[in-house]
């Protein structure tokens, strides 16, 4: 049996609801805090390109090593965190997670999630006791809103803390509507902008972006 060492985080969600800019930005920002870090993809997934462009650009710049499903039993526990975007609770690769985040799309509320497809939350359920009945330990489930509007919200909306008490998640603090989120495809974001080869183009919008995604790794791992 498979027993994994690395935290394994999952990022789940409905279409456009952040899902690769969480991975990409977080998978950064745990590198840049000297943990050794992977993600898993596809061959086709967009972000291995976002990440090939990073390291053509920049080379001198840390970028995650990128493994496949095929290869995750074998290296995943060579690393510090693993982290996963795209699969759902049912994925043979979901009981290994440490932490499952499901990203709730922009303009969408909790209720649309949670009590409208209720057997997302019955799957996440099973899912929660598959791992504590296989590994002993109990899933850290984490919400997280991508917030689209004009205004910068740092707390999770009252609407997603009530849903949390009823289904047992942890309600994190959203993403905000930022450009440093929309350009990551290219391959730099805002965890390198405090670089000094890059603190010329530092701007405010990086630091508070950075910041959102400081913030919500202290979450997940606290």
């Amino acid at each position: 049996m498979f027993i994994p060492k690395a935290h394994i985080i999952i990022i789940d969600g409905e279409p456009a609801s952040g899902k690769n800019t969480l991975c990409f930005e977080l998978a950064l920002m745990l590198l840049y805090n000297a943990q050794r870090t992977a993600v898993v993809l596809p061959p086709d997934s967009p972000l291995r390109e976002a990440f090939k462009k990073r390291s053509k650009l920049l080379p001198q710049l840390l970028t995650p090593t990128i493994i496949t499903r095929q290869d995750f039993y074998n290296e995943a526990n060579k690393y510090q965190a693993v982290i996963i975007p795209k699969i759902d609770p049912s994925d043979e690769l979901a009981v290994t997670a440490s932490t499952y985040i499901t990203m709730l799309a922009k303009e969408k509320s909790a209720l649309h999630r949670f009590q409208k497809r209720r057997e997302y939350i019955n799957s996440l359920f099973e899912l929660k006791k598959k791992i504590a009945a296989t590994y002993n330990h109990s899933l850290n489930w984490v919400v997280c809103e991508n917030n689209f509007k004009t205004q910068i919200i740092d707390q999770p909306s009252a609407e997603l803390e009530k849903m949390a008490h009823t289904y047992g998640f942890r309600a994190t603090p959203p993403l905000n509507h930022r450009k440093s989120y929309k350009n990551n495809t290219c391959g730099i974001s805002a965890q390198d902008k405090s670089l000094p080869m890059l603190q010329k183009d530092l701007t405010y919008d990086d630091i508070c972006a950075k910041r959102e995604i400081i913030k919500l790794a202290e979450f997940i791992f606290s």
